[in-house]
């Protein structure tokens, strides 16, 4: 296989990243200048290119966002820092008062090359438990129970999680590239 290298800081992201994916993959932390837009694509395919531009080789990165539904497209993909200044349990805060808990968590990997850039997207509705519950999985897992459900995705094992999992949504599409380009 053709080397790839996945950059994050994350090393949850990078176990989920080999629980789903058939192709073992080098992951790295880069510090990368990230933009600040409310634009998924937007944000994962400038850090992309950043990564790119730094290792000089093919990479993928990945960003999240997690949009309520009574804020618009907050706190969108500024949820990582939302999550590091108040934690699950502000974030979980930020909708007292509404009656709309209604969520989307979306992902959104981009893999760049000397092609350029391909985005891969996996995105799941659910809504926002009204305090945090469960301590597996990492970031805002403790807050968000998935469509359909009434654990949050830190309540849930890991079969439970990949059941209903917007990355695992996104690595099948991810897959399928690399099957065609990267053997």
């Amino acid at each position: 296989m053709k080397p790839l290298t996945f950059i994050t800081g994350n090393a949850g992201k990078a176990e989920q990243l080999g629980r789903y994916l058939s192709f073992s993959i080098d992951h790295a932390k880069l510090d990368i200048e990230e933009i600040q837009s409310l634009d998924l694509e937007e944000v994962a395919t400038e850090k992309a290119r950043a990564a790119y531009a730094i290792l000089g080789t093919p990479v993928l990165v990945e960003d999240t966002a997690l949009r309520f539904e009574a804020l618009g497209r907050l706190p969108g993909t500024l949820v990582k820092w939302f999550f590091e200044e108040i934690g699950n349990e502000g974030i979980a805060k930020l909708l007292t008062g509404y009656k709309n808990r209604n969520a989307v968590a979306e992902t959104c990997f981009a893999l760049c090359d000397k092609n350029g850039i391909h985005l891969f997207k996996g995105s799941r509705k659910g809504t926002v438990s009204p305090s945090p519950r469960g301590s597996n999985g990492f970031g805002w897992n403790a807050v968000f129970i998935p469509e359909g459900e009434s654990l949050t995705w830190a309540e849930m094992d890991n079969e439970q999680q990949s059941k209903t999992s917007m990355r695992r949504l996104a690595i099948e599409k991810l897959q399928v590239y690399l099957e065609a380009n990267y053997k």
